[in-house]
């Protein structure tokens, strides 16, 4: 390995933190750990690909699986994705200069039933650093790796009671293969997760596990709007462990972009962890979807995958951001979570260029018993519906 170069990111509100070019052969190779600042809310890791203009040593025979592991005083959590090599092009037939995988850590109430969020480095006590490990899994490879940062404070919302949001993290890649994953720490009681996921180009379908153990899927939606093909994926996880686990996305085939968010909340009944889900799809403004027969203690969550022109699309009322990602200007994977007392409707809206869009939404519903009310509403709509 030659060109090393590493720069401590904790005075720049953005910036490269990373930058080395490698030379490997089959087998696993870890690059050199550097400290990341304690409010890094992405991470984002390139790898040169192959063009015409600079061939590499990359060709299309080998393939490598990128891990970026974060280190909170010893305890890690990573972000792993998969790249094969030689010349890809883009819808366009325009040669794509980077393999991209983007890692949000996770962020939210780590447990606490009181407060605001706060970042993964805010949980730190002595250190909080990073390091790449690039396993080739067949050929050989030549590329140059960097690794850069944003630096954003957690959202200021003060904590619920119901069913709660808790955590969420994030990750994404370009023109990857098509296995993704992230680490999540579920914390808090009567916990249960959920995953979106949102895909661009080719079909695909998808499935997902949790620690290793399949998610429930709840929608699994794939369809060609405005000449376009979109992915949307939704599932669910109840009672996963209180620790770091592996949350991973497998879609049929390799897509230009892939985009996974996992959300775990508190709250949420063991039996019955959700309701019906609801949504549609379109080419114009807003993107909406009405769940219907949402009680007030339950969590809303919505996931959309949307192609437009910049800038995105503005969140509906009474909905709060949960690590929504734009790829390439254009893609855009989205999703937020609402109080069941605030509304049934999940929406999103712009005045830019809509290419399409495919929206889905799901009400998490609280615990039977143990001291929460459901309203007559909601008791009406389980009684007939299960």
């Amino acid at each position: 390995m030659i060109g090393f170069s590493s720069m401590n990111g904790s005075r720049y509100r953005g910036g490269a933190l990373y930058q080395q070019t490698v030379v490997l052969a089959a087998g696993l190779a870890v690059l050199p750990a550097f400290a990341v600042p304690a409010l890094t809310a992405t991470l984002t890791v390139r790898l040169q690909r192959p063009t015409t203009a600079q061939p590499l040593a990359w060709d299309a025979a080998s393939r490598v699986r990128v891990r970026l592991v974060l280190s909170v005083d010893g305890i890690t959590h990573a972000c792993e994705g998969q790249a094969t090599g030689g010349i890809r092009l883009n819808r366009d037939g325009i040669e794509v200069s980077s393999y991209v995988l983007r890692y949000e850590p996770i962020w939210g109430y780590f447990g606490a039933r009181t407060g605001v969020p706060k970042r993964l480095g805010e949980t730190s006590l002595a250190s909080y650093t990073a390091h790449l490990e690039l396993d080739v899994l067949t050929g050989s490879m030549q590329t140059e790796v960097s690794v850069s940062q944003v630096t954003l404070a957690a959202p200021a919302i003060p904590f619920s009671s119901s069913v709660a949001f808790n955590a969420t993290s994030s990750a994404s890649e370009e023109y990857g293969d098509n296995v993704l994953s992230v680490s999540h720490t579920a914390a808090g009681s009567d916990r249960a997760a959920f995953l979106g996921v949102s895909a661009y180009e080719p079909t695909c379908t998808g499935t997902a596990t949790y620690g290793g153990s399949a998610m429930a899927e709840i929608w699994d939606v794939t369809a060609a709007v405005g000449g376009y093909n979109l992915h949307n994926g939704g599932y669910s996880f109840v009672a996963p462990a209180a620790s770091a686990q592996t949350v991973t996305s497998t879609l049929s085939a390799s897509v230009a972009q892939h985009i996974i968010r996992c959300i775990s909340m508190t709250g949420v009944d063991a039996t019955t962890p959700y309701g019906t889900p609801a949504g549609t799809s379109g080419t114009t403004s807003p993107m909406s979807a009405t769940v219907g027969s949402v009680g007030a203690n339950d969590l809303v969550l919505d996931n959309l995958i949307l192609l437009a022109e910049s800038p995105p699309p503005t969140i509906g009322p009474d909905q709060t951001d949960r690590g929504s990602i734009t790829l390439s200007s254009i893609v855009h994977g989205f999703g937020s979570s609402q109080p069941g007392s605030a509304d049934d409707v999940m929406s999103w809206t712009t005045t830019s260029t809509i290419y399409g869009w495919i929206h889905r939404a799901v009400a998490f519903l609280p615990v039977a018993a143990g001291g929460f009310v459901i309203p007559i509403a909601m008791r009406h709509y389980r009684e007939r519906w299960g």
